[in-house]
């Protein structure tokens, strides 16, 4: 993986400088595969059997409550057990291939000289470890604000509306 990643990191980097926040478009990108278990304030529950008003654990809040789920169709990527770290993701997931994940720890040093950014699942396919394949279908949590939630212990953030963007985040 990390020959992979550093064949793809000038394409990578190259592309970071084109963030752009959604003002042209407000479409809700990515999205989560069933079967995917997301963290709440019930424990672990599969993206299937969440409903508007359950409490999820986010990144940013603590807790938070589910406004809306939407399911679409579209491009998947599979993400394998531990390529993006150690239980990260917890077990293979798949998600929509313009959903963004977030990248720590030497992977975001060695790609965006960062400690972190978030990128979308197809940016950071190496054909192994982290996989496009054909269709499936999603749900995308709505919340007040875009948040991030544990999707198999992956850092998935929602809400998000731009397209391509690998964002750089400070701070962390």
């Amino acid at each position: 993986m990390t020959v992979q990643l550093r064949k793809n990191a000038d394409q990578l980097v190259a592309a970071a400088t084109t963030v752009s926040h959604g003002a042209a478009n407000d479409t809700l990108k990515g999205g989560i595969a069933r079967g995917t278990v997301i963290l709440t304030m019930k424990g672990e529950v599969p993206v299937e059997a969440l409903t508007a008003g359950d409490r999820v654990i986010t990144r940013e809040r603590g807790m938070a409550v589910i406004r809306g789920i939407e399911t679409v169709e579209g491009p998947a990527c599979t993400i394998r057990t531990d390529s993006l770290g150690l239980a990260r993701p917890e077990r293979d997931t798949t998600v929509a291939a313009d959903q963004h994940v977030a990248v720590r720890d030497w992977r975001a040093e060695v790609l965006f000289d960062a400690g972190a950014a978030l990128v979308p699942a197809r940016r950071l396919c190496d054909g192994k470890q982290i996989a496009a394949f054909g269709e499936a279908e999603f749900f995308r949590l709505r919340f007040d604000t875009p948040l991030t939630v544990y999707a198999n212990g992956l850092e998935t953030p929602t809400g998000r509306t731009e397209t391509g963007v690998i964002e750089i985040l400070d701070g962390d």
